[in-house]
């Protein structure tokens, strides 16, 4: 937030694309990282991450306080902070199922032995959890995989991927 309001001081003397850039490299690079670990939080814990989201994209945009959040992150087509960790684990989950991820997280994605073909496509087992286990990339990666359509699974590039599950997410998030 500090390199938030270091920005802020530095917007009389930038132009949009520049501080747009700068945004991105000092506040949203710390909200991607590592964020597939607050996979699952309640939505109290990730309010300061969200405020965080809301004040770069107002800050972009040259908005006040009180102006609508929510239209300026659909306006700079941003995912709010809950759908943008799903969209990051689905990533990684992609990446195991193709093979390009570390080959320690590829091996939590297991093909469930099933006798009979599903219209959904092949499926992956989840591993059965007691109390916060369903928070584990080896639990959430091939949960949240195995409920993605067909059509999304079936990609065969991350780009291809990313650019219709952003669609999707980004259709549910500002409907």
């Amino acid at each position: 937030m500090f390199n938030s309001y270091r920005i802020k001081s530095l917007r009389a003397h930038l132009g949009r694309k520049p501080l747009e850039q700068l945004v991105h490299s000092l506040v949203m690079s710390h909200l991607d990282y590592c964020c597939t670990l607050l996979y699952g939080l309640p939505d109290c814990s990730l309010a300061r991450l969200r405020r965080v989201q809301n004040f770069a994209a107002r800050l972009i945009l040259n908005r006040r306080k009180f102006d609508s959040a929510t239209q300026s992150l659909k306006e700079l087509h941003w995912l709010p902070i809950r759908f943008r960790i799903l969209f990051r684990l689905l990533c990684l989950a992609f990446k195991c199922v193709n093979g390009t991820a570390p080959r320690y997280l590829c091996e939590y994605f297991i093909y469930s032995t099933t006798g009979y073909s599903l219209r959904s496509g092949p499926t992956f087992t989840v591993p059965r959890t007691r109390r916060h286990g369903d928070r584990a990339f080896s639990v959430a990666g091939p949960q949240e995989w195995n409920k993605l359509p067909l059509n999304i699974k079936a990609c065969t590039s991350l780009i291809t991927f990313k650019g219709k599950r952003k669609t999707q997410f980004f259709a549910l998030a500002y409907q």
